[in-house]
């Protein structure tokens, strides 16, 4: 498998999109974005506020969590693409 290729091939076309995935059951996400939003709610409410040291940090915190998700997900794609030349193999 041509890996940089899989790899450019994954930025152009999904690295930094607005969610869009067609294997996502949309319903089971939303029902937990929503507890996701909710409960951020009660820790801004809970720390002070957006303009709080904790919430700054807290956003530092899941800015880093997102990176580490984007890798993490393009390390499964990759996956995905290598096993699926196995197969045809």
């Amino acid at each position: 498998m041509d890996i940089q290729f899989m790899k450019d091939y994954y930025d152009l076309r999904y690295e930094e999109t607005d969610g869009e995935n067609h294997f996502v059951e949309e319903t089971a996400y939303q029902e937990k974005q929503s507890e996701q939003s909710k409960m951020e709610d009660q820790l801004m409410e809970m720390v002070g506020g957006s303009e709080s040291n904790v919430w700054k940090l807290y956003e530092s915190i899941m800015c880093v969590y997102f990176d580490m998700e984007e890798i993490i997900k393009q390390a499964v794609y990759l996956q995905g693409a290598y096993d699926r030349e196995r197969m045809l193999k």
